[in-house]
């Protein structure tokens, strides 16, 4: 059904796409067709690609180029689209098409560059970026594209360059700042690269991703305070800045500031779609301040928007396990592990839960997996060696340690446990040989021994061995 011109329906501009948008809508469900004008077309095209509704997106394009075959902004948008849709060849097929219309145009070029360097043809990618470059006047987003090839192909340094080429000439996506750092930190150069990260913050100080960019290097290098101060100008720039909320939050946390981390989760949660990822690094602060129900009820949140979210699973078990929730704690650890059989961390609270609940066997199957996994965690040892300790099984508990320690000879505190448990077994003279060890590496550490001894008379008389030693 044809309906005529209407001039009211090509209104576009920020105030009139909302309008028009509905006007297009109605005439797409009631397949009706109206002649309009070519701007409407493409900013329709680009109103729905920016709200990801690919669908009328396609609409716009394919009415459009009905009746503008030769706009390119169409053109484009419909590569776009098909990039989206991973369908590359289609792509380009209609690059190729533009092409002929618009030989000298940079942008065909650029997206061209674009869906090579997808498609894995990374040295075509970059004649084809090159030229644009030469050509182009938007130069930020060619850089952009460019290092992200040469990362793609292992040059890092290039792609470093390109990267600080896109910042300098106004790229300012989170993502050039994020992969900036990655390739810095992969060449091992980011503590190097810190005065190039305040200088760009004396050039943009009120760049929020100036100082974010500085935040993460500090970040990464474990310089938390540093980095707390570069978050925080980020976010007093930019209050409602997502990522920098959520970094301040991570290195709240590494500074034990566990109140301020719970805070930054909190803001973080108030200016974006609530995540799994987000949910349970709050529900992690909340432990930590002891808010055991706060952290069980955002663990379980973040299961319900991504139900094989281990970490959230693994959270709640430790949540139960801290409240001595034995039978409840263990439904949530054996989910992690089913759901991840190679992490360490949960088959060892999966090892602790089964013991506390008397299961020996299925506890030391836990710490026995743990273990294969991460040899050099020595709280696996520790209270894999603790289970046969209670049972009063004390030369089995001494040969865990003592594989323990074939595994990491340099750490103090399986020395000392070993002596611990030689003395409770009667073996006095290697006791004695474990305890030198252990005081050679660290003398200080040797207080965690004295709690094993309930016995005054026992402490007492490791008091003095220790004491001549020192």
């Amino acid at each position: 059904m044809n309906i005529e011109f209407n001039d009211n329906f090509d209104e576009v501009g920020d105030k009139g796409i909302n309008q028009t948008a509905k006007k297009f809508e109605d005439m797409v469900l009631n397949d009706e067709s109206h002649y309009l004008n070519e701007d409407t077309y493409e900013s329709l095209s680009e109103f729905y690609i920016e709200k990801s509704d690919w669908v009328l997106a396609k609409k716009a394009c394919q009415l459009g180029l009905n009746q503008y075959p030769y706009s390119l902004e169409l053109l484009l948008n419909r590569t776009q689209l098909h990039v989206n849709e991973l369908e590359y060849e289609e792509g380009i097929e209609l690059l190729e098409k533009a092409a002929t219309f618009f030989p000298a145009d940079t942008e065909i070029l650029y997206m061209k560059g674009v869906i090579y360097n997808l498609m894995g043809e990374h040295q075509t990618a970059l004649e084809l970026l090159e030229r644009a470059l030469l050509l182009s006047d938007q130069k930020d987003d060619i850089h952009f594209q460019l290092a992200q090839t040469f990362q793609n192909i292992g040059e890092f340094q290039k792609a470093v360059f390109h990267y600080k080429e896109a910042i300098k000439l106004g790229y300012d996506n989170e993502i050039a700042y994020l992969e900036l750092i990655y390739n810095l930190e992969y060449l091992n150069t980011l503590e190097a690269s810190i005065p190039y990260f305040k200088n760009l913050t004396d050039e943009k100080p009120y760049s929020h991703y100036a100082w974010y960019c500085l935040g993460l290097a500090y970040s990464r290098l474990k310089k938390y305070p540093e980095a707390i101060r570069a978050f925080d100008f980020s976010v007093v720039i930019k209050e409602d800045f997502a990522s920098g909320w959520f970094n301040l939050g991570h290195n709240y946390m590494n500074e034990e500031n566990y109140e301020k981390a719970k805070g930054s989760y909190e803001k973080t949660l108030s200016l974006e779609k609530p995540s799994a990822e987000v949910l349970t690094y709050l529900a992690s602060s909340l432990e930590k301040l002891g808010d055991f129900l706060g952290a069980f009820q955002n663990f379980k949140k973040a299961t319900e928007i991504e139900e094989n979210w281990e970490e959230a699973w693994y959270g709640m078990a430790s949540v139960l396990f801290e409240q001595k929730k034995w039978m409840e704690a263990i439904h949530f650890a054996k989910k992690a592990t089913k759901i991840n059989e190679t992490n360490s961390d949960y088959w060892l609270i999966q090892g602790d839960i089964e013991a506390q609940l008397g299961n020996v066997a299925s506890s030391i199957e836990a710490y026995n997996r743990a273990a294969n996994l991460d040899p050099e965690n020595i709280d696996i040892w520790l209270n894999w060696s603790l289970l046969y300790f209670d049972q009063k099984e004390y030369h089995k508990a001494f040969e865990v340690i003592y594989n323990a320690i074939e595994e990491v000879p340099d750490e103090a505190d399986l020395y000392y446990r070993a002596t611990v448990y030689l003395v409770y077994d009667g073996t006095y003279n290697e006791a004695y040989k474990y305890l030198q060890d252990g005081l050679n590496l660290d003398f200080d550490a040797h207080e965690q021994i004295y709690p094993f001894f309930p016995n005054l008379k026992t402490q007492k008389a490791l008091f003095r061995i220790i004491e001549q030693y020192k």
